[in-house]
């Protein structure tokens, strides 16, 4: 008797076991507690960005020192002021440039012709270029034309009668698209979209 006592005391602990040992797996397969309903789910980083800034003399007599911002993907991007060594040739004592993955930037300023306005700029401009199309970014409304190996994007500086923003525009070999295809290029738009101009 006390032996068929001690078997049954011995089944009775396994089947505890077994039903604990099931349990446990169970839990384990159960779902994670959802977030509960009106909790946000935490905001990824945003990107870190860096302002570009390029200043230059506009005007003769009334001359204003224009300064233009730029801001920029520092990972994608570096941006440098420089007097020499430029993209494209300038006649301009300093440019800014961007180097960049798919394409690089040259930025400066360029004089209109006396009594020349941006609108009479670009009427010359559809009259010499074969290659060429109107160019929005942000605020701003344009022209681009394709020079040499270069894409020339002319932009009207707010509020300025005597300079215009002259951005060329080269594909790396990263770039594996046409030439001309630059100008609806979308990171390219994202990019000039930042653009600010101050004056003083």
């Amino acid at each position: 008797m006390l032996r068929q006592w001690k078997l049954i005391a011995s089944l009775g602990l396994t089947a505890v076991g077994a039903a604990a040992a099931g349990i446990a797996v169970l839990l384990q397969k159960l779902p994670k507690e959802a977030p509960q309903e009106g909790s946000a789910a935490p905001a990824a980083k945003p990107k870190a960005r860096r302002t570009g800034v390029y200043s230059f003399i506009s005007g003769f007599q009334d001359a204003a020192t224009v300064e233009l911002s730029l801001d920029y993907d520092p990972d994608v991007f570096s941006f440098a002021i420089v007097e020499d060594e430029f993209l494209n040739y300038s006649g301009d004592s300093h440019v800014a440039i961007l180097y960049g993955t798919d394409f690089n930037l040259q930025l400066e300023y360029a004089s209109y012709y006396s009594g020349e306005n941006f609108d009479a700029h670009a009427a010359a401009l559809r009259a010499r270029y074969g290659t060429r199309g109107d160019f929005a970014c942000g605020a701003l409304t344009g022209f681009w034309v394709l020079d040499g190996d270069n894409i020339a994007i002319h932009l009207p500086i707010p509020e300025d009668s005597h300079s215009y923003l002259l951005v060329t525009v080269q594909k790396t070999p990263d770039y594996d698209d046409e030439l001309t295809t630059l100008p609806a290029y979308a990171p390219l738009k994202e990019l000039l979209g930042t653009l600010r101009f101050a004056r003083s």
